[in-house]
């Protein structure tokens, strides 16, 4: 017959045993649970699959038969130009009675803030710590109205607050980097490059790329001016870059509203040209060691191994049999061959040194 002693150990013990299950496993658990809750951007560490799937896509939308090359960019003579695929969609649209929930959302704009446009403030602050003055969201919904962007929704989308807010929130994210990229002065792209562990000038490269494509519906544009390795979006007319960028909503509006997230898979393809577009910084002579450092990623003080692993790692992706094989625009090819040489010569810069 056990004690009370003996019960009172045994409560203890089982207790302890329950803790202990609990802060190994809750975690964990709260990570699944976060990884699935919609609107969370979990990073892709397979980027082919994203590159894979955003080529799909731009097969399907500009109506390319066969294995879609990433050379193969969309041509203004094969396809309908932006301004009149976008006529065309407003006409489309036009004739759909717009959901109730979209017009609560104008009706609340219009009369000076909503628990819906603190919801956008909340979630932008919260995802990328970037604090947006709420008439600015105000204003934004009026421009949306304006434009009809809501048109381009599908049913579903329309009449749902949550695929609205996503929505509205890929949206804005796009609009407020092209303002920071025309003024070269990153606030938001910092914060989301940092998220997504890129570097904020490849991610402001990746929105030029996508831009410059869409562009090159419209008029006709060199490779070398689509896939320039500066930022030079202020070259084009705002009526250009508004153009390019309604095409871009048009096309993908109902994947932003599933999540709010789902720009960044979309934009996957551009960021896999941005970063190999993104120049290395120049070696001036041979004793060059801190801009060597900088491009292996590595310092001289680490180990012999270390250092070979580094280059050999950089060398892998960036190694000109790899680069043909991906069979990218020429202009990206050339480019990328001649990073592989600087990380050539970086690689024998450091090792000499080490001797």
């Amino acid at each position: 017959m056990l004690t009370h002693k003996d019960i009172i150990i045994r409560a203890i013990s089982s207790f302890i045993f329950i803790g202990f299950s609990l802060f190994i496993l809750a975690p964990i658990l709260m990570k699944f649970l976060k990884s699935k809750m919609p609107g969370q951007y979990t990073q892709e560490n397979n980027l082919d699959t994203l590159i894979r799937r955003q080529k799909e896509r731009l097969r399907s939308q500009y109506g390319l038969s066969g294995e879609l090359q990433p050379s193969e960019l969309p041509s203004r003579h094969s396809t309908i130009e932006e301004s009149q695929i976008t006529k065309n969609l407003k006409i489309q649209n036009n004739d759909l009675e717009t959901s109730p929930e979209i017009k609560q959302i104008f009706i609340e704009s219009r009369w000076g803030g909503s628990a819906f446009s603190k919801e956008i403030q909340s979630e932008i602050s919260k995802k990328y710590s970037y604090t947006i003055a709420e008439s600015k969201i105000l204003s934004f919904l009026l421009l949306c109205e304006k434009r009809h962007y809501f048109q381009s929704l599908s049913k579903v989308h329309q009449s749902s607050t949550v695929a609205l807010k996503n929505f509205l929130i890929s949206l804005l994210l796009f609009l407020i980097s092209l303002d920071e990229i025309k003024e070269k002065n990153f606030s938001l792209i910092d914060k989301i490059a940092k998220k997504m562990a890129l570097k904020p000038s490849e991610l402001a490269l990746a929105f030029q790329i996508k831009i410059l494509m869409a562009v090159s519906l419209q008029k006709e544009l060199k490779e070398e001016r689509i896939f320039t390795e500066t930022l030079v979006l202020t070259k084009y007319s705002d009526e250009t870059i508004k153009s390019a960028f309604e095409y871009i909503v048009f096309r993908e509006s109902n994947l932003w509203a599933v999540s709010s997230s789902q720009i960044f898979e979309e934009l996957s393809l551009s960021l896999n040209y941005a970063s190999l577009l993104s120049p290395f910084p120049i070696i001036t002579n041979k004793k060059d060691i801190e801009v060597a450092q900088m491009i292996l990623g590595i310092s001289l003080d680490q180990p012999v191994d270390e250092i070979k692993k580094a280059y050999k790692k950089i060398a892998l992706v960036m190694h000109p049999d790899k680069i043909v094989s991906q069979k990218l625009p020429k202009t990206i090819e050339k480019k990328s061959i001649l990073k592989f040489n600087q990380i050539q010569e970086a690689y024998e810069i450091l090792m000499t040194h080490k001797k």
